[in-house]
């Protein structure tokens, strides 16, 4: 194990492990991220999040947030994380249908709408990946 792997949300720290490998779903796509990997920033986007340990994945679903690599240790900062055997197809589809029917009024409400758009598509392809 030569990673350690810290995922944050307003509640509790979600995970506190050592991986080998994982995989962060960024606001631009995917980045695989090993040892030794250079130090950097990034938004994250709405999706999966892989921890690989030895033969064993786990996965997440992430809600936005931010990430931090330095040293070895990958910190994720998120709204909530919640593990994939968690999600539930029907409730990403519902999610998605309840996001696309908000009003989007004004500047304030569009935005709104379009985030709670962006949630409901990440989680409903990561339900559907699993």
């Amino acid at each position: 194990m030569s990673i350690r792997c810290l995922v944050v949300t307003p509640e509790r720290t979600e995970v506190d492990r050592e991986v080998d490998f994982l995989t962060l779903p960024m606001f631009d796509g995917e980045l695989g991220i090993g040892k030794d990997r250079a130090a950097m920033i990034g938004r994250l986007g709405y999706g999966r999040l892989k921890l690989k340990s030895g033969g064993e994945v786990t996965e997440y679903f992430i809600d936005g947030g931010f990430a931090q690599v330095e040293e070895n240790v990958v910190s994720v900062l998120t709204g909530r994380a919640i593990p994939i055997s968690e999600l539930q197809s029907d409730d990403a589809k519902a999610a998605l249908e309840e996001a696309l029917a908000l009003p989007a009024g004004n500047a304030d409400m569009q935005a709104l709408k379009e985030t709670a758009v962006m949630r409901a598509r990440g989680m409903t392809r990561t339900v559907a990946g699993h």
